[in-house]
């Protein structure tokens, strides 16, 4: 059963904790990974495009001009496809990108980069996060200096909302020297753990979240 160290926000062990195998020493299954993260990216997409067919676009009703004797190409209407301002043909039209993918498959997608990122260091547990006395941006800063992941991407993995964490964290999203932001366990995705140079988790996090992806 794999170990990681338990640390306090002051960034000193005061402990291990267990972790699950069967969640932190999953086979990395990177073929499985790709299918749930092309899945989750189709599903942010709102399929709302949409292009004029002939009989949408407005005017057109009347023939530009004579058929023969102009000396001219000829012409049924000014909305043609070949004419600026026409229609377009075989344009997008709205649909849904959605797709589906089970449980089981993205439990198991979640658990192959949860190893992975245990593996190459990248799991932090905190015994407790507490910022109440002073949620400023300069503390969740000073938090990353003293674990040592100042500078990262980091992702901070909480059981519930935690409001005092969030405002700290709140101008830190789109920082280039202290990136990070928060989630609570069940809000997750694998866009998430993709995208983080660090995941954070407090003890009760963890707990929540060996419980939410065994097998």
């Amino acid at each position: 059963m794999a170990k990681i160290t338990v640390k306090n926000q002051q960034g000193a062990d005061t402990g291990e904790i267990e972790l699950r195998p069967e969640v932190f020493e999953a086979h990395r299954h990177a073929v499985l990974v790709r299918e749930v993260y092309n899945a989750h990216m189709a599903n942010q997409r709102q399929g709302t495009h949409a292009t004029k067919s002939r009989g949408q676009v407005r005017g057109g009703g009347r023939k530009p001009w004579k058929q023969k004797g102009t000396g001219r190409a000829r012409a049924g209407t000014i909305r043609s496809p070949l004419w600026r301002g026409g229609a377009v043909v075989f344009g997008p039209q709205p649909r849904d990108y959605r797709e589906k993918v089970n449980r089981n498959k993205r439990r198991g997608a979640f658990r192959a980069l949860l190893s992975s990122k245990l593996d190459a260091g990248e799991i932090h547990i905190l015994d407790s996060l507490d910022l109440s006395g002073s949620p400023k941006t300069r503390e969740a800063v000073a938090l990353l200096e003293r674990l040592g992941i100042k500078g990262k991407k980091t992702l901070f993995v909480t059981k519930d909302k935690d409001e005092p964490l969030i405002r700290a964290t709140r101008n830190l999203a789109g920082s280039s020297e202290a990136p990070a932001r928060v989630e609570v366990v069940g809000a997750i995705s694998i866009f998430d753990l993709l995208t983080c140079e660090a995941l954070v988790l407090t003890r009760e996090a963890a707990e929540a979240l060996q419980e939410r992806l065994k097998p």
